[in-house]
């Protein structure tokens, strides 16, 4: 929703409106100049866009891994299709998909490169990283990744050579701007200088001295280690999820005496994978949180691991061979056909705002979904609203609508609305329970004559 909003923003207004919107608009702009190019709508755009990066990052993997372990290509095939972490977010629009796209290219080109190095292809790989980092920018932490696979995998007296052609001079340039943040040269605010700030951890003494206030004495001198220990176990957690079943095949390579040439065979995947751990641990400390879809590149990286494995566990348990293929394509269909309830409740609350009210400060709207799908600006609802001050703002006469998001695991919110003076006019509900309530102020306390609808046209400044 934000991207699209973006996208809108950088066709009406430019660049520099889209980027006070997002900090980092390259795929909202990315969105805007296809939507423009085709016809199709921005959301439209935004899908067309991930599905062929997600197509092509996994192709290009396939590909790698065909150089790589060419006696196992199908089973590593199979699992990209397969992998529930990885294909948990088909259905959203995210930066992720053009940043692996383009860091896989830049693999891709580096193990061609290996063989034959030229300026040319170095070139290209650079070029390649450069824009995944205007989707994600800590794609960049993949330039030391290259460096270290060279300095271990370049023959004596090139490793030098080899380094700086395929990734000195950007190399260079990230410690540049890292030593201007430091100095405190590099302009604040800045989303660069946003993401170098976390290396500072600036606010993990600060929480680390709250928790303690939360142990008992004995274990208080041990804060520190507990938050650190405790936040950084939050990777392993969520990506032992992500791969699910096929976390099996995996364990099974590390117990197989052939595991030290594999990891030697998953070059240079094996130097980005400890390259996005690092990137993790640095975001875990600062935040004490992380999105299953930034852990989702290590299940990306490890494709051809779980793969070999898959492989191995199919030569060593042949009777087992097609139980185990259909169980990966069960998963498989899992991922793409959805039997949860679908989120129609936004849309409806969304099309019922768009017929019956128009975008305005006296309308309190707890639910930037449905905000989006009435067409109304998405970005100027980031913050979360505060629902224990409504009835304060109510009593001031700050709001003529109501519009909530109801969870099922709430308790049924209508004796509250009641209580503090607002009516139910429309609920919008799933048959689990969750709902968008739209409400307005009970009649004597605002308009009583108009119709509903004339009332709250009125009231939001909706013109025809």
């Amino acid at each position: 929703m934000l991207y699209v909003d973006t996208a809108r923003v950088f066709l009406d207004e430019g660049f520099g409106a889209a980027r006070m919107t997002f900090s980092w608009p390259f795929l909202p702009i990315l969105m805007g100049l296809v939507s423009k190019l085709t016809g199709l709508g921005l959301e439209t755009s935004g899908h067309l866009l991930n599905t062929l990066f997600f197509a092509g990052a996994c192709g290009l993997m396939v590909n790698c891994a065909k150089r790589m372990f060419p006696e196992a290509v199908w089973p590593i095939c199979l699992v990209l299709l397969a992998l529930p972490g990885l294909n948990h977010y088909r259905d959203e629009i995210l930066r992720e998909y053009g940043c692996w796209f383009f860091f896989m290219l830049a693999f891709w080109l580096s193990l061609r490169w290996s063989d034959t190095p030229r300026w040319g292809t170095a070139l290209l790989i650079q070029l390649a990283l450069g824009i995944s980092a205007l989707f994600r920018p800590e794609a960049l932490i993949f330039f030391p990744a290259l460096l270290l696979w060279q300095w271990f995998a370049s023959p004596s007296g090139k490793k030098c050579q080899r380094m700086f052609m395929i990734a000195g001079l950007p190399a260079l340039a990230i410690a540049a701007f890292a030593l201007l943040y430091f100095l405190g040269q590099l302009e604040s605010g800045s989303r660069l200088s946003g993401e170098f700030s976390r290396f500072k951890l600036a606010g993990f003494d600060m929480k680390a001295q709250a928790l303690s206030a939360a142990l008992i004495p004995y274990a208080r001198d041990q804060a520190k280690a507990i938050l650190f220990f405790g936040s950084i176990s939050i990777i392993p957690i969520k990506f032992a999820k992500q791969l699910g079943p096929f976390l099996i095949p995996l364990v099974y390579l590390f117990s197989t005496p052939l595991f030290r040439k594999v990891m030697l065979r998953w070059q240079p995947f094996a130097w980005a994978f400890i390259a996005h751990i690092f990137v993790l641990v640095i975001f875990v400390l600062d935040q004490q949180f992380l999105a299953g879809r930034y852990v989702t590149v290590l299940g990306l990286l490890s494709a051809p691991l779980i793969g070999y494995g898959f492989w191995l566990l199919i030569r060593r348990f042949p009777r087992w061979q097609h139980a185990m293929t259909l169980l990966a394509l069960v998963i498989m269909a899992n991922n793409v056909i959805a039997l949860n309830p679908s989120k129609q409740q936004f849309v409806e609350a969304g099309h019922w705002l768009a017929q019956n009210a128009t975008e305005s400060p006296r309308v309190y709207i707890e639910s930037p979904r449905a905000a989006y799908y009435a067409g109304w600006r998405f970005a100027t609802r980031l913050a979360e609203p505060d629902r224990s001050l409504l009835p304060d703002a109510l009593g001031q006469d700050r709001y003529d609508l109501v519009v909530l998001e109801v969870s099922r695991r709430e308790p049924d919110v209508t004796p509250w609305l009641t209580r503090i003076g607002l009516r139910v006019i429309r609920r919008f509900a799933l048959t689990d329970g969750d709902a968008v309530v739209i409400a307005e102020p009970i009649s004597g306390k605002g308009h009583t004559n108009a119709s509903r609808t004339d009332r709250i046209r009125e009231k939001t400044g909706s013109t025809e």
